[in-house]
């Protein structure tokens, strides 16, 4: 089973259809446009990035979640990738068995952490004995494990790659890149779409098949209907093991993160939850997961940039 902050499998299509439209200009002046295959190239055989593997839901959806191989203690664990997440954390009973925890513990300090050949010196990991054990997947690794360096996802390759500043190859430096924001150990990305604009969506790859998610009424704007009745999506599934249902629909005008066109993207919301992310601890209108760009490679520059690049 798949422990995420959002695992669900969908009434309708979910992908975004990306709209027809000219490749966005790069950052910087004069800055030469890159393609896709060059930028996917300059990654390979880099020490720094690793293969990903897509996790199913439990409702046989193969792009549930992305599991990384990390060396915790010397030892290879696959935990879920999930820049939504403020902490990295261990299921069931594991790391108890594995002599790393006390019984009873909430949190242990790593001897040692290895990702993507990036070390980190002695994490506090915290436990939680609640999500159920499984071989596949044994933990939760969150955006905190990423802070300092820029992570690139390439969704098509299946390569999760973490880079010093100074290593990143010269292909990914010229994606194109939008502010970001970094609050709450939460990494907020601009979305606009019609009169909505926002600087306040979370990414976040363990909503991985969700397009855009947000709370009830603001949803009703950006789909642009009354109410949830007739929505044309459904979905159902688990967040952290407690089973909901969100509603969906087509935004009812284009969706752009900064200046990246993400086309129209279907929009979700729980009606079982109409204020989920007003009550979050800091601002927050939504988040947006990997669907409306796993066409691509994407780039969380979490150096003192912080900002948010996207290569097609």
């Amino acid at each position: 089973m798949i422990a995420n902050a959002l695992i669900f499998a969908a009434g309708a299509a979910l992908a975004s259809t990306p709209d027809p439209a000219p490749t966005p200009p790069r950052i910087g002046s004069g800055a030469p446009v890159v393609t896709l295959a060059q930028a996917s190239s300059s990654l390979t055989g880099k020490r720094q990035c690793v293969a990903f593997t897509w996790l199913p839901n439990d409702k046989g959806s193969p792009r549930g979640g992305i599991s990384v191989p990390v060396r915790i203690n010397d030892q290879t664990v696959p935990l879920q990738l999930d820049t939504g997440a403020n902490v990295t954390s261990v299921y069931g009973s594991f790391p108890i068995k594995a002599g790393w925890a006390a019984k009873g513990s909430e949190t242990f300090r790593a001897k040692s952490f290895e990702l993507a050949s990036a070390a980190l010196d002695r994490p506090q990991l915290y436990l939680n004995p609640n999500m159920e054990e499984d071989a596949s997947l044994r933990g939760t690794l969150g955006l905190p494990a990423l802070l300092g360096r820029i992570a690139v996802i390439d969704y098509p390759k299946q390569r999760f790659c973490l880079f010093d500043e100074a290593d990143l190859p010269a292909p990914i430096q010229q994606a194109t890149f939008v502010r970001a924001m970094l609050r709450n150990a939460k990494f907020h990305v601009p979305i606009r779409t019609g009169t909505f604009a926002s600087d306040t969506i979370v990414f976040d790859t363990g909503s991985s098949e969700m397009p855009l998610h947000v709370d009830l009424a603001l949803w009703k704007r950006i789909a642009g209907r009354d109410a949830v009745a007739g929505a044309p999506a459904t979905i159902q599934g688990t967040a952290w093991g407690k089973p909901f249902t969100l509603v969906g629909a087509p935004a009812a005008a284009a969706v752009m993160l900064g200046n990246i066109p993400l086309g129209k993207a279907t929009v979700f919301t729980n009606p079982e939850a109409p204020e989920s992310f007003a009550d979050w601890p800091v601002p927050t209108d939504g988040v947006l997961g990997n669907a409306p760009l796993w066409d691509g490679i994407v780039v969380l520059d979490l150096t003192a940039k912080i900002r948010f690049g996207v290569i097609r």
